[in-house]
């Protein structure tokens, strides 16, 4: 019996070596386009797991994962497990000079957008034109442009769940002047039940110039970046699997302010 072991262990250390190894594909975002509760398969960063699998040819294996930002930052921090955050900007992470994380180039382009009730429209004219409103975020989101006048009482953030439930508050004139938003996620909850388009206003200018969301790797994972930079400009060469699915149109889409 002993010798049947023996024979055994070079086996399993060579299965071992060649296992792959497991990254946790974390998005901070707990909503559509990004991430879609109860439908583990769904949302894009299910879909950016699922070819990145694909291109590591056993690898890595990385598993997408919904991670409240907060709890983000403390496992970003501690280096306890192997983990990288796609469809971000160095600026959401106090990283402009990207010193503090490896970062790839973008996976997709996006802007930011300043979203108010269509009954009381703002126009944005940069921070100071938001002072003395009530602005809906997302709990742990930060806003460097907007901290300042936070601080000083002079615009009132108001946390909310989600940004879901910001734009919701909105339509329903429930005490919010303003939202700020991403292109790419209003995008993908204009035609949800809960939300009529028409009840909108974006302001012509939006907060932020384009920008690219790539992919935040720890500074002591440069292989996993190599792999990552190689595997993104793969992806942007075909960019086909982050078109939405088609669906119908919409009556209420059509009557959207943008």
């Amino acid at each position: 019996m002993r010798l049947r072991y023996l024979f055994l262990l070079p086996a399993l250390a060579l299965r071992l070596a060649h296992a792959a190894e497991t990254v946790q594909l974390a998005t901070y975002y707990e909503y559509a386009p990004w991430f879609v509760p109860g439908q583990p398969s769904a949302g894009f960063n299910a879909r950016l797991a699922s070819r990145l699998n694909g291109l590591a040819g056993g690898r890595y294996h990385f598993e997408p994962v919904y991670i409240p930002r907060r709890r983000l930052d403390v496992l970003l921090h501690d280096r306890k497990i192997t983990i990288v955050v796609p469809w971000v900007h160095p600026r959401f992470f106090d990283d402009p000079g990207r010193t503090r994380y490896l970062w790839t180039t973008g996976l997709m382009d996006d802007e930011s957008l300043v979203v108010s009730p269509r009954a009381a429209p703002l126009e944005y004219k940069g921070p100071d034109s938001l002072r003395g409103k009530r602005f809906g975020a997302p709990s742990g989101h930060r806003f460097p442009d907007l901290d300042p006048l936070i601080a000083a009482g002079e615009i009132t953030r108001v946390d909310v769940p989600q940004i879901k439930n910001a734009l919701q508050m909105i339509v329903s004139n429930r005490r919010l002047d303003f939202t700020i938003v991403d292109r790419s996620t209003l995008d993908a909850l204009r035609n949800d039940a809960f939300m009529d388009p028409a009840l909108l206003h974006v302001a012509s200018r939006p907060r932020t110039a384009s920008y690219e969301r790539g992919i935040l790797v720890p500074l002591d994972q440069p292989e996993l970046y190599r792999f990552l930079q190689g595997a993104v400009e793969a992806l942007r060469r075909d960019r086909t699997w982050l078109a939405p699915p088609s669906r119908s149109p919409d009556r209420r889409a059509a009557a959207a302010d943008r």
